[in-house]
């Protein structure tokens, strides 16, 4: 996050409870009551006397705040239970950005503006490769990273969309393989890889990813691949045999 003199804040707070604090209040953007803030931080296991806890590690997010410029006490507001971080208008929070990005990039593909949309994706899959709170283990934390990785997969799959409308079917390939690595399971970076790899010419790589996708699926899930998956390899010929 960029104040508003251009300085950056981290999560360089002393212990996991004081980041996830932190994070939790810069990401939901409302007041979390007490007891909600307190389950983000500590789960099932609060310490005995936790609102003492809470208060210090509010206490010390405060500090951190001051030390960009802005008076904590203005930015951390506590009233009715609750805590609420209040940022100055002209501040910069990267994974909103990065979730403002995301949108506009997809629209722009829907729109047929592949370029801009590769534009906002780059810039935002950048942002979302970033490790979000390393180490730190919550509920909370667990959800948040997994939303975090979904928007990444939805940047990967829109680049490599784009790039292959744009002609450039090698690097197609590239973030397609990426995607798939990132969630194996979802197939749309499957459908994406195999169509580049038959746009720049390699139909058996195409019909070599779809036998991947499909042992993947049986092997793990027991599933077959969705009718568009098949759809899409019935238009290259028979898959290879397994």
């Amino acid at each position: 996050m960029d104040g508003p003199s251009g300085s950056f804040v981290d999560t360089d707070l002393p212990g996991n409870q004081g980041r996830i604090a932190f994070v939790a209040l810069t990401v939901e953007r409302r007041p979390l009551s007490h007891d909600e803030l307190a389950d983000i931080v500590w789960g099932e296991q609060p310490p005995e006397r936790w609102k003492g806890s809470l208060a210090a590690v509010v206490s010390k997010i405060r500090t951190l705040i001051t030390a960009t410029g802005v008076d904590g006490r203005d930015a951390m507001l506590s009233s009715g239970g609750a805590y609420t971080l209040a940022l100055p208008v002209d501040s910069w929070v990267d994974l909103e950005d990065a979730h403002r990005r995301l949108d506009r990039a997809e629209g722009a593909l829907r729109h047929g503006d592949s370029r801009a949309a590769t534009g906002d994706a780059t810039v935002a899959s950048s942002i979302l490769r970033r490790p979000l709170l390393a180490g730190a283990e919550s509920r909370w934390v667990e959800q948040t990273q997994a939303r975090q990785a979904d928007a990444l997969y939805r940047c990967l799959t829109t680049l490599a969309a784009a790039w292959s409308r744009l002609g450039d079917h090698q690097l197609a390939v590239t973030i397609a393989e990426s995607a798939v690595q990132l969630d194996p399971f979802r197939e749309t970076g499957h459908r994406l890889l195999m169509e580049a790899e038959v746009a720049r010419g390699d139909r058996g790589a195409a019909l070599r990813a779809f036998g991947r996708c499909e042992r993947l699926l049986a092997d793990e899930l027991g599933v077959r691949p969705s009718p568009e998956t098949v759809a899409l390899v019935q238009q290259l010929g028979s898959p290879p045999t397994t």
